[in-house]
């Protein structure tokens, strides 16, 4: 019988916390991945007026001394206004600049994050610093009038109360 591996936070977890504790953006409005676009009981689903943040690892690297992460985050800023072909650019926008303002807030930071995924709890991270590596830009193109602007996002982080025996 092998021992499960200790549970540790990700890239993507902590991005997600982080973020959905900017004031403006919730848990509801961050993930690593766009929900559906409608709800089971087939009515538009919530993110539709509130925008919807994704994140995923772009690069970056750990410290190779400390146990700190310094990941940098795709970041994308997603707004789409139902039955209408014309995407909403300035409420996508407002979601960026709201994540780079965030990146500016020095008091707010370095704070704890607990973080909690289909039931599992996970050590709390405390991202210490945060700062936007590249400009928000828009993506065109988009079969289904969304709109998009992506960014990247490069965070340091480290595990609360971390120990390495």
């Amino acid at each position: 019988m092998t021992t499960p591996l200790p549970l540790y936070p990700t890239d993507e977890l902590v991005a997600v916390a982080w973020l959905a504790t900017v004031p403006g953006l919730s848990l509801a409005m961050v993930g690593t991945a766009l929900p559906p676009d409608v709800d089971p009981d087939g009515s538009p689903a919530a993110w539709l007026r509130t925008g919807y943040v994704t994140v995923s690892v772009a690069g970056g690297n750990p410290d190779p001394l400390l146990p700190v992460q310094r990941p940098v985050m795709q970041v994308d800023c997603w707004a789409v206004v139902p039955g209408s072909n014309k995407p909403p650019w300035n409420m996508a926008a407002a979601i960026a600049q709201t994540i780079v303002r965030a990146t500016w807030d020095r008091y707010r930071i370095p704070r704890p994050l607990p973080i909690s995924v289909g039931g599992v709890t996970y050590p709390t991270a405390v991202v210490q610093g945060a700062y936007v590596a590249t400009t928000f830009r828009r993506l065109y193109d988009d079969q289904a009038d969304y709109a998009r602007l992506q960014g990247d996002l490069a965070l340091s982080w480290m595990t609360a109360n971390d120990r390495l025996d």
